[in-house]
């Protein structure tokens, strides 16, 4: 099996997750992502699914792409920011609220605060994508730079609530934010009631797992696959471990599906999702040029992984229909440009 092929898989265990896992009643139910859509009418944006004729003809199975790039701050992540700052008390958000993030969160953070009467302090990599970092701040948070990767802006992001007192929420495994990325399985189910097997990015697991929860409630069988790449395959590599295990991180287009995964978010992915497989970056900038060119839709790294995995025949005993959500949009015109030329 080569590596763009290899996938963990998940084993159901009786007895229930390992020791590194958290506890089962920390996981959002489908209630709790019910009760999150309900907080997001308005606020979010129910967006598009659409039928992806050259990825059904390359596949031989009815594929169809949601495109959550066209959510308001230009990717899915202002769903979970929206639902846990909502959720806050006044005492809570009076405390300050802190977060770490490779862009995109931030970017739900820092629109959901200040819709809700807030202001976050929102510490990234220095490599953070400029466009992210810049309607970060746009959008009024604090923004902290930070040298090195979303571990150590995570790092720094937990000391500083720490020493101030300032509410820490996670990017991907509070449950409040699960519950918000869950949501746009809740629409996907909606709108494709038949569909047999869900492809999406896997990060830290919060949108996998959000989506893993309302497949197993309403899907009756519906198959969960996980993406990453060869380097950022901290999910991957846990998920074989049977614990959260740190990773090295490689240059990568995927900044957002990068840092190591904590033991919630793990146990959750355990549960909820099927397997996780790998493509290659090369495959990433391939897909990103392939959905321009044959579907007319801008994409960035982190969003373009299920579209490789189905172009490369990453995933295995496919069964149609399939959905790819295609996470976001926010991709910096100095790194989409060569790649669309095929620099």
């Amino acid at each position: 099996m080569t590596a763009a092929r290899a996938a963990a898989r998940i084993v159901p265990h009786a007895d229930g997750p390992s020791s590194a896992s958290a506890p089962s009643d920390a996981f959002p139910t489908l209630d709790d992502v019910r009760a999150a859509a309900r907080r997001l009418e308005g606020v979010t944006r129910r967006t598009a699914l659409r039928r992806s004729a050259g990825l059904s003809a390359r596949t031989g199975m009815d594929v169809h792409l949601k495109l959550e790039g066209g959510q308001r701050t230009g990717s899915f992540k202002l769903r979970g920011a929206y639902n846990v700052v909502a959720l806050l008390s006044p005492e809570e958000r009076a405390r300050g609220l802190v977060t770490a993030s490779a862009g995109n969160h931030g970017l739900g953070m820092a629109w959901a605060a200040r819709r809700l009467g807030t202001r976050p302090v929102v510490f990234v990599p220095e490599s953070a994508p400029a466009k992210k970092q810049r309607r970060i701040a746009r959008f009024g948070a604090e923004l902290r730079r930070i040298p090195g990767s979303f571990d150590d802006a995570h790092a720094a992001a937990m000391a500083f609530a720490a020493e101030t007192g300032a509410v820490f929420v996670s990017a991907f495994s509070d449950p409040a934010v699960t519950a918000g990325q869950g949501t746009v399985a809740l629409e996907l189910f909606d709108q494709l009631p038949e569909v047999r097997t869900i492809v999406a990015p896997v990060g830290g697991g919060g949108l996998i797992g959000g989506i893993g929860v309302v497949a197993r409630a309403l899907g009756r069988g519906v198959r969960v696959v996980g993406v990453q790449t060869e380097e950022t395959a901290g999910m991957h590599a846990s998920l074989a471990a049977g614990r959260p295990t740190s990773t090295h991180y490689g240059p990568t287009l995927c900044e957002g599906l990068t840092g190591d995964v904590d033991a919630r978010a793990l146990a959750l992915a355990r549960e909820v999702v099927d397997e996780v497989v790998l493509v290659s970056e090369d495959a990433v900038r391939r897909a990103i040029r392939w959905l321009h060119a044959e579907e007319g839709v801008v994409v960035e790294g982190s969003a373009a992984v299920g579209a490789a995995a189905l172009l490369e025949g990453a995933v295995g005993g496919l069964e149609g229909p399939v959905a790819v959500v295609l996470t976001g949009r926010n991709i910096d015109a100095a790194r989409l440009v060569p790649i669309l030329r095929g620099d």
